[in-house]
């Protein structure tokens, strides 16, 4: 049993914008999507920004108006991205470090192809211990139970 490789458990990226983009527009898109954050990409499909729920409760905060607003007036500008052939624990390793619950995966043109969340990875490494037979690692029946009902909360069961 190998430790996941970042292609494996990312959602493909289904939603970018460009930074013209108004943020009303980029707000009601993550609201209808139910995605908690949003990658902005140029031309190339290349990540140049990000937007996320803190990025909103941050301005929210501030009292600025919204409506006037580009998303790229308030993304942030150096995006934190990874390889799709990167490990799991990497790419955990860079979300721990960095503070962010969402990270871009690239190609090897650095254009977009996915995202993974800290949910996407906690799951991934739930089923990775169940695989080892975590109980076996001295896991009491209780956090068994709870890595399984983690890894059923994801498939809908």
């Amino acid at each position: 049993m190998a430790i996941p490789r970042v292609r494996e458990v990312m959602r493909e990226v289904l939603i970018t914008v460009k930074d013209d983009k108004p943020l009303t527009e980029v707000i009601k898109i993550m609201n209808e999507k139910n995605i908690g954050s949003i990658i902005v990409t140029d031309e190339e499909g290349r990540a140049i920004g990000v937007f996320t729920e803190r990025d909103l409760l941050r301005l929210v905060a501030s009292n600025v108006s919204l409506n006037a607003l580009t998303v790229g007036d308030v993304m942030t500008r150096n995006v934190i991205v990874i390889e799709e052939d990167a490990s799991l624990i990497k790419a955990v390793h860079i979300m721990a470090k960095h503070g962010i619950r969402h990270l871009p995966i690239v190609d090897e043109d650095g254009k977009v192809i996915g995202i993974v969340s800290i949910r996407d990875a906690a799951i991934a490494l739930a089923r990775l211990l169940v695989d080892m037979d975590i109980g076996k690692l001295g896991a009491t029946e209780e956090e068994v139970s709870m890595i399984r009902d983690l890894i059923n909360i994801d498939e809908g069961i």
